[in-house]
């Protein structure tokens, strides 16, 4: 079973970037310091890695393990799956995933408590 992210957060990410845009471009016609500018790079980069990463990502689910592009644990390690608003959480015995919201993560672990929205 392949999971996708949310499409909201696709639309959320993508308006966050055209609406930035123009405000982006004024900035670098004026005259700001190196790190300034630096700054302003790191955060629209940061925007765009955001919504590449949107697109491209998917979960993976065997029947004995859950992969994705950064990773590939056992479903035997997972403790909990946290659907929040904005991140999926999956807990395992040695750390913790922080993902974008994935449509359907509640079939992976069914009985969690801590899906919030179901």
């Amino acid at each position: 079973m392949v999971l996708r992210v949310k499409k909201w957060y696709k639309v959320l990410i993508l308006l966050g970037i055209i609406l930035s845009t123009p405000i982006v471009l004024y900035l670098f016609s004026l005259q700001l310091s190196n790190l300034m500018l630096f700054a302003l790079l790191a955060a629209y980069a940061g925007l765009v890695f955001f919504l590449i990463e949107s697109f491209i990502f998917k979960l993976q689910v065997s029947n004995d393990k859950i992969s994705t592009i950064y990773f590939s644990i056992p479903l035997s390690d997972i403790i909990d799956v946290e659907d929040g608003f904005f991140e999926t959480r999956i807990r395992t015995r040695w750390k913790v995933y922080k993902l974008p919201p994935i449509d359907g993560v509640q079939m992976i672990f069914p009985n969690s408590s801590r899906n919030m929205f179901k």
